[in-house]
């Protein structure tokens, strides 16, 4: 299987295998076995789970593995975890600043004041602690 045919979702935690051949265990390919209760819903901190199922008569296995919780510096407002956010995702400070329609100084000052909360220079340090906390937060579970 080629990496491109793979669907990826990391915000979920979640990656889709297509062509994979798997018996679902009910008559008709859908759903659950017959006569079996689904399994439940996993608590948070639980490990890796596979799951397979049937969609469109395509065969599909689904890897899914619990992200820990991110943890923003102290002292931050709901505006900053807005930005914070999108610095995770990549964000340059300009497409921060259109998605929130607010103006480049607004948002630098955003910025600015999000790094003397969290003792950090810049966008890439941010990016670091908030990583390496929740690293940190799921080695200690």
């Amino acid at each position: 299987m080629m990496l491109s045919e793979l669907n990826l979702d990391l915000s979920a935690g979640v990656c889709l295998l297509p062509g994979v051949t798997t018996d679902s265990g009910s008559k008709d390919g859908e759903g659950p076995p017959e006569g079996k209760n689904p399994p439940s819903k996993p608590d948070s901190d639980a490990g890796p789970r596979v799951s397979r199922m049937r969609v469109g008569g395509e065969d599909i296995l689904v890897l899914s593995v619990p992200l820990p919780q991110l943890r923003y510096p102290k002292g931050t407002t709901s505006a900053e975890h807005e930005i914070i956010d999108a610095v995770l995702e990549g964000l340059t400070v300009k497409e921060i600043a259109e998605r929130r329609n607010a103006s480049l100084r607004t948002v630098t000052t955003q910025l600015g004041a999000i790094f003397r909360k969290g003792n950090v220079n810049s966008q890439a340090e941010l990016i670091a602690i908030m990583t390496e906390d929740a690293a940190n937060e799921a080695d200690d579970a």
